[in-house]
């Protein structure tokens, strides 16, 4: 199994905008503009990728804080363990800078990266412009040349030039304004990156997006970790070869990457949930699906994760699918989150003897939730 890094980091983005509760658009739209910028001030070929990824992760931080320093800094500390091209993690690290001396660290004039205070002035505008700009027309171009001339005193001569030289073009606001073409946003930017990552490499970003779920809510990490073990340990012992194992293992990891979405008040609450808050987090298998279907390669990978709440009988979320209809690594990644939820502590409880888990297992089996056969297996594997 392989996938692009490209199709991996553009599909994981989105998970970002998810935790940050932004336009889901954010990232890509920020790396729109920046490099267009890049585009317009000279940048090659190795300095337009970089600034590409760097755009696109800039948010990898913001669910485990909004004051922004820290942010920044975790950002890059996350970043640096990543195998990407580049100084990406620096850039990252000084994206909140102004070329006024009035950014997070304070940092003037060269002192900041370039490819930092790009970034900086995208994502502001898309702050500014990226929720409400739904269409282009006169109205907003005025707004937009409005908000420009307040800006020339905040960042870099050039920057602000190379924006101007942008809005000369008509279908540079089109394209970011037009909703249709929001997540096709690579092809408006001509990136040029054929490097393909192994599981192992795979792996690492998926280490990555565990511990960004772990930041929001402090059982998930082990959670994720614990399903990512058991599901590579389940398909071993069904006589699946070493790439499935792996493929499950990070099926395991991704598995509640869409839990972004829904409030840190829900995850941690110790009282039964309330109907309304049941469909907040009854998304999150939705959301994981539209995050990971976006990726290359991952098309198993994206219903083992994505359907670890679907029941035999039909009765599961978010897309009832009965059983006959999931493949048999689907109804074990099912059991293997039931397993692992029960074993592990939880706000509302502490962790369950094993012969109270396996009590809980049986009695959904015979409810027709669980494959039985699988269960019988799960028993032994684990």
């Amino acid at each position: 199994m392989k996938t692009s890094r490209h199709s991996l980091i553009f599909g994981l983005s989105y998970a970002l905008d998810i935790a940050g509760k932004n336009n889901l658009s954010h990232s890509k739209s920020t790396a729109y503009i920046s490099v267009h910028i890049g585009k317009e001030l000279g940048f090659n070929s190795e300095q337009i990728l970089e600034l590409y990824y760097a755009a696109l992760l800039h948010d990898i931080a913001l669910s485990n804080t909004y004051e922004m320093k820290q942010h920044c800094i975790d950002g890059s500390e996350m970043l640096a363990k990543l195998p990407l091209p580049g100084n990406i993690a620096d850039i990252v690290h000084y994206h909140h800078e102004t070329n006024d001396g009035l950014g997070v660290f304070g940092l003037k004039g060269d002192e900041i990266p370039l490819s930092s205070e790009i970034i900086s002035f995208a994502s502001t505008f898309d702050d500014k412009f990226g929720k409400k700009a739904d269409r282009f027309n006169i109205d907003l171009f005025n707004e937009v040349e409005k908000w420009l001339e307040l800006c020339k005193h905040h960042y870099l001569p050039a920057i602000i030039t190379a924006f101007e030289e942008l809005l000369k073009y008509e279908s540079f606001l089109l394209d970011y304004t037009n909703q249709e073409t929001k997540f096709m946003m690579s092809s408006k930017m001509s990136i040029d990156d054929d490097v393909k990552f192994d599981p192992d490499e795979i792996t690492i970003f998926a280490r990555c997006f565990a511990d960004i779920i772990d930041k929001k809510s402090p059982f998930t990490f082990t959670h994720s970790l614990g399903i990512a073990e058991h599901a590579r340990d389940f398909a071993a012992h069904l006589g699946y070869d070493e790439i499935t194992q792996k493929t499950m293992y990070i099926a395991g990891l991704l598995h509640d990457i869409g839990k972004l979405d829904v409030s840190v008040d829900i995850l941690h609450k110790n009282d039964k949930l309330s109907a309304e808050e049941r469909y907040e987090i009854n998304k999150h298998t939705y959301f994981t699906r539209k995050i990971l279907e976006q990726i290359e390669g991952f098309e198993n990978i994206v219903e083992y994760a994505a359907n670890h709440h679907e029941k035999m009988d039909g009765t599961g979320y978010p897309y009832r699918i009965p059983g006959e209809r999931m493949s048999e690594l689907e109804r074990a990644m099912a059991i293997c989150d039931v397993y692992q939820a029960l074993t592990e502590e939880r706000p509302y409880r502490a962790s369950l003897s094993p012969d109270r888990v396996w009590s809980i297992i049986d009695g959904m089996t015979e409810r027709g939730h669980l494959d039985a056969s699988l269960v019988k297996v799960a028993k032994e594997a684990f």
